[in-house]
């Protein structure tokens, strides 16, 4: 039966406001007629009794009847074919069975939930069309959009199909949620009593750490859940190291390889399995990382072998394993180059490394606790183009000179072609003509974009300006100081493609611009596709660079000539050639950049000591130098070795978990041609690189295992090392990072557990901090082969029986049953707003009763209002006696004051006849006969005159 109830209960109390009304009205004296004083009271307190029952919440309960039921259907990979096709039946069957007012939806879940049907009442099924990603069971997300799907007054029910595998999530906090809701889950167990033949790799078990020459036991467990024949093999990355054929016997099998480890870094050891019969292949591989610990090994990437012979010919005589690359064939991921325990760049520019490795930098240094070192020289730090670089951020020293008091003066000329060609529209394609950019865009208004991109980026104390060419030169923006963005921009805006080529005369112009200005540092970008007349300027850009002028190409679209590298290299600046002309403004920022950090001092100096350190220790003096990169020291960053004026040339930093280190001087017979020949050199060079080394000898032992849908990270300590702080970074190959804190559970034991990621390959590093210094680092690897998802025995009936009883739910066995009835299910309606409007139409009522005074003779005017504007013809109506009797009271007392009324002389005329005296002033006997007519007047008005 329909009921009231309040949201607010508590609120009643203030029902005493009301009745106090009644009590304090009953006791106060009245002066209101008693219809009056009845009816305002009724009408206040009706309004004080709805007011408090809108503050309330008072709600009108009735039943609901319909009916909506959710079904939650498993589509993860755990599920086969026949068991889909059976949960589906299901479902389709109870939807023929479904009550007329009753309504179904439906929700396809793995990792994530969508919505295949949204609540409705068509007794149909079609075809399932939603894909969720099914290398995971979610129960938890499929329950939550479940209740979100559920509408308003209506009867509530999920329905699940699943096999309970669940393996990401949390099921029963979404269980819980539902049953604070009243909304039961239903359970339809798919558990397959009679799974397919499966085996599979259950997990790979090897030593996190292996010294060099050592042999490491590796051990697969095999699970099949039937009796057959297997190939086993264990492979490396080069090949296949042991093939075992084995049988099979239901369970798991312990097989067992013991394989001789070399070299130092991570080594990767897969193991395969191939059954005579087997249900899923995503579950026949597992691999294990084993980090080979040898002596030091050092990685030096240089882009000429003379420019890194010197060093790594001292690092070798002290021991340390040196390997020298070309840029080309450097490391590009984070995993290959953790093989190293520092990485050494020298003199090699940015843009010759790779984009993997350039990226993997600030991560092998923060996060796995390695080392890196800059070598100076002609193509390193700024003008070798690490401004504003990963590398950079890695680095204790900033790649320009930021004391603009310090940092020489730039002047820029920018050498624009305009002739035809640039008149041509940038597309992506010619043979579709779709363009890069939002809209097509003419190579001339691009270049005109990457100026002004480029202008903006100069100081106040820079030069800049801008010639363009086709067949003729002219100066488009003389060369100025200190100009703004503006005014470089209006000066390009009116330029136009047309005409020939003619390189020589637009690097003729800009040379005679340059050589007008007074500035440190001179540098020219020739944008241009290189096709004209002239030849190929190689004499005119080798006399420039004799000028102190350099040279940079930017070749404008495929197609440019092939002199242009070498007309930017005889120039001495840099080649860029921009197949894409989308990428020119880019990279006339990107060469701005560098020219403003082009800091390059050359003189001799003797570097001075300016702080202690190890890489120093048994070095008195040294030789001097000749020449540096200008940079600036970071904040944080040690200051070893500097000039007189403190311009850095030797600083470390501590980055993350590692080190970095830069030496601004070069390592080749050029700025540092006496310190390669110096005797203490081999001991500079090793203590500086020993200096960035991770340290050995913690004594810790790291463990990281992958079982089932969880990872167990544990970190023992052989000495005594509590109360520490211990967080573990696992690091994927793409370069993702999650940190994830140890607890301590046992005297020197740290550990934690966490959801497995997802399947690869990752490095676990793991720091120990006290007292906000690091005393214990260790680095682990970890694979994770695929998801728990296809590992044998994934169902769990005792999950789906706990997500029933916890909602008060079933264990469905007939598809009918699906759209019985709950019991006591209602749907409360808020009535407070109603009850808010009729107080607000009661108040008015409440201030007529008290406060509008009618009296009789309100209704007379009324009556003579409305005789008067009775419409002619109009039938009379008969007179009332009290009106008539007013009307001659009215009359008689106008009578007698007029009898009485005093004479006022008229105003005195042009007329000489004699005017009448005036009438004396009335007498006191008038004045009593003109209050006794007033007083009849009112006896006859208010019903007495008759008595």
């Amino acid at each position: 039966m329909p009921y009231v109830s309040f949201i607010y209960p508590e609120a009643l109390w203030l029902l005493l406001i009301p009745a106090g009304m009644v009590a304090l009205a009953l006791l106060s004296p009245r002066r209101l007629s008693p219809v009056r004083f009845w009816g305002s009271l009724a009408v206040r307190t009706t309004i004080a009794v709805v007011l408090v029952f809108a503050f309330a919440g008072i709600q009108f309960v009735r039943p609901v009847d319909r009916l909506t039921t959710v079904f939650l259907l498993d589509g993860s990979d755990s599920m086969p074919a026949s068991t889909r096709a059976q949960a589906e039946a299901f479902i389709r069957d109870a939807l023929q069975a479904m009550p007329a007012d009753d309504q179904a939806a439906i929700i396809v879940f793995g990792d994530n939930a969508l919505v295949e049907r949204a609540p409705e009442s068509d007794p149909r099924l079609g075809r399932i069309t939603s894909i969720p990603i099914a290398n995971r069971t979610n129960i938890e997300a499929a329950i939550q959009l479940g209740l979100a799907l559920f509408p308003a007054d209506t009867q509530k029910r999920l329905v699940l199909l699943s096999d309970g595998g669940e393996n990401s999530g949390r099921a029963i906090d979404a269980a819980r949620l539902a049953a604070s809701r009243g909304i039961p889950i239903d359970i339809v167990d798919l558990t397959l009593v009679d799974a397919d033949a499966e085996a599979l790799i259950a997990s790979v078990e090897a030593p996190n750490n292996v010294r060099d020459g050592q042999e490491a036991l590796i051990v697969a467990n095999v699970e099949s859940n039937v009796a057959q024949s297997a190939v086993v093999r264990l492979i490396d990355d080069l090949g296949v190291i042991e093939e075992r054929n084995l049988e099979l016997t239901p369970g798991t099998t312990r097989v067992e390889f013991l394989v001789p480890v070399e070299g130092s870094g991570f080594r990767r050891y897969r193991v395969q399995v191939e059954a005579a019969s087997d249900g899923r292949v995503q579950n026949n591989e597992a691999a294990a990382l084993i980090r080979v610990q040898g002596p030091p090994r050092i990685l030096l990437v240089a882009q000429t072998a003379a420019d890194a012979r010197p060093l790594m010919t001292a690092l070798t005589a002290t021991g340390i394993i040196a390997e020298l690359v070309s840029p080309e064939a450097a490391p590009r991921t984070l995993a290959d180059l953790s093989t190293y325990d520092a990485l050494v760049l020298v003199n090699t520019p940015a843009r010759m490394l790779p984009v993997g490795l350039m990226q993997a930098i600030p991560g092998y240094v923060r996060d796995l606790g390695r080392g890196l070192l800059m070598i100076g020289g002609e193509d390193s730090f700024g003008v070798g183009g690490y401004g504003r670089t990963a590398v950079e951020e890695a680095l204790p020293v900033y790649m320009d000179v930021r004391n603009r008091e310090l940092r020489p003066d730039l002047a820029i000329v920018f050498v624009i072609d305009k002739s035809g060609s640039m008149d041509a529209c940038h597309c992506a394609d010619p043979d579709r003509g779709a363009p890069i950019t939002s809209s097509s865009e003419r190579k001339i208004d691009i270049a005109k974009d990457a100026i002004v991109q480029a202008a903006a980026l100069l100081g106040p104390q820079d030069t800049v300006g801008v010639v363009t060419f086709d067949g003729a030169a002219s100066a488009t923006f003389p060369a100025t100081r200190g100009a703004t963005v503006e005014q470089v921009m209006d000066a390009v805006s009116g330029v136009e493609p047309r005409g020939p080529t003619n390189i020589r005369a637009g690097l003729l112009r800009a040379e005679e611009m340059l050589q007008q200005v007074d500035a440190r540092i001179k540098h020219m970008i020739l944008l241009t596709d290189g096709w004209g007349s002239g030849g190929d300027q190689l004499d005119l850009a080798a006399r420039l660079r004799e000028q102190g002028i350099t040279l940079t190409v930017v070749a404008a679209g495929s197609g440019s000539a092939a002199y242009l590298k070498q007309l930017a290299a005889e120039g001495g600046g840099r080649y860029y050639p921009a197949a894409d002309m989308a990428e020119v403004p880019q990279i006339f920022v990107q060469e701005t950049i560098t020219a403003i950090g082009n800091y390059i001092v050359e003189q001799p100096f003797v570097p001075v000591r300016y702080s202690n350190s190890p890489i120093l220790a048994g070095i008195n003096a040294t030789p001097p130098l000749y020449g540096y990169n200008g940079s600036t020291l970071k904040d944080t960053a040690q200051l070893l070795l500097a000039t007189e004026d403190q311009q850095p040339i030797l600083a470390t930093w501590q980055f993350g978990l590692g080190r970095s280190a830069a030496w601004l001087s070069d390592t080749k017979g050029k700025w540092a041609r006496d310190w390669i020949t110096w005797e203490g050199f081999p001991r500079f060079a090793a203590q500086l690189v020993g200096d960035l080394t991770p340290r050995g000898g913690q004594n810790v032992n790291t463990e990281v295992s992958v079982v089932g849908g969880e990872t167990v990270i544990r970190l023992v300590t052989a000495t005594a090392q509590n109360d520490l702080t211990v967080v573990a970074t696992l690091i994927g190959g793409d370069g993702s990072r999650r940190e994830v804190p140890l607890m301590q559970v046992a005297p020197n034991q740290y550990q934690a557990r966490l959801e497995s990621p997802a399947p690869g390959t990752y490095l676990v590093q793991i720091a120990g901090t006290s007292a906000d210094r690091v005393v214990v680092q260790e680095t682990a690897g970890m694979v994770v082969p695929y998801s728990s998802e296809y590992r044998s025995a994934q169902a769990n009936p005792g999950l789906l029986a706990e997500l029933a009883a916890t909602t008060n739910g079933r264990l469905l066995n007939e598809p009918a049953d699906v759209f019985d009835r709950l019991n006591h299910v209602f749907s409360a309606q808020e009535v407070a707003l109603p009850l808010l409007w009729l107080a607000l139409m009661l108040l008015p009522l409440d201030i007529a009763l008290r406060r509008l005074m009618l009296r009789r003779s309100d209704f007379g005017a009324l009556g003579s209002l409305a005789s008067r504007l009775r419409p002619a013809g109009a039938t009379p109506v008969a007179p009332d006696p009290v009106l008539s009797r007013l009307r001659a009271a009215r009359d008689q007392v106008r009578q007698q004051i007029a009898g009485e009324r005093i004479q006022v002389p008229p105003t005195e005329t042009a007329s000489s006849e004699p005017q009448p005296p005036p009438a004396p002033p009335p007498t006191d006997d008038a004045l009593s006969r003109l209050r006794a007519a007033k007083e009849r007047a009112r006896r006859q008005i208010t019903g007495d005159g008759d008595r």
